[in-house]
């Protein structure tokens, strides 16, 4: 089996690999990802999966703003999809 069905099979298409590039927006310890409020219906479906799968978190901003950004999990994630080129 490749790597790449492998990853098919843990769930990892490329609208969600997409989405965890534009949640790893800067260093971890700076990084906010993307504010509910301004992720479409699809990027909501993909952030839904990907904190079920824990690479993704759910956290409270500003005046109860709601943000996805990933978790050091889908950091490691992130870094092994470049390494293999995806």
């Amino acid at each position: 089996m490749s790597e790449k069905s492998d990853l098919r099979n843990l769930g990892l298409t490329p609208s969600r690999i997409f989405l965890m590039r534009r949640l790893n927006e800067g260093p971890e310890e700076d990084c906010v990802g993307l504010e509910m409020n301004e992720m479409t219906g699809r990027e909501l479906q993909a952030a839904d999966y990907l904190t079920g799968a824990k690479l993704a978190e759910v956290v409270r901003g500003w005046q109860m703003s709601f943000w996805y950004r990933l978790t050091p999990r889908g950091r490691q994630m992130l870094r092994m999809l470049s390494a293999l080129g995806l």
